[in-house]
């Protein structure tokens, strides 16, 4: 699968998180929209200011698998974007050794003079 496929999916997958979590808070706590979507992403990311916490039983149940699914969700969306990252930038280094090697003179030495010069550098010894 490809990469900027799966960016898709996972883009989707945490505001899909987002939504059940800010829907779940909203309903639970009683909290606003807004204080339930800060919660929902200062739990998914595992900061917890604590300046909001759940107070019921149930949405204290609820946070801990939600926690657990969330950080989950967090990480392997961080790690996605980090290979994104060093792929995006393998293949621009890629292209640019390539241009180096197209613009780069032809050596004009037989292959074997070449064949001996390494062997030489490689024990050590001269030509």
């Amino acid at each position: 699968m490809k990469t900027a496929r799966k960016l898709e999916i996972v883009l989707s997958t945490i505001a899909g998180v987002l939504i059940i979590g800010t829907l779940a808070y909203h309903s639970l706590e009683g909290w606003g929209y807004v204080d339930s979507f800060y919660f929902t992403g200062v739990t998914m990311t595992t900061i917890g200011y604590g300046d909001l916490h759940p107070t019921t039983p149930l949405s204290k149940i609820f946070t801990v698998f939600f926690a657990f699914a969330g950080v989950g969700v967090s990480l392997f969306a961080l790690s996605l974007f980090a290979a994104a990252y060093f792929e995006h930038r393998e293949r621009i280094m890629n292209e640019a050794a390539q241009r180096k090697l197209v613009a780069a003179p032809k050596n004009k030495v037989d292959g074997k003079a070449v064949a001996r010069r390494k062997r030489a550098i490689l024990r050590g010894s001269r030509i």
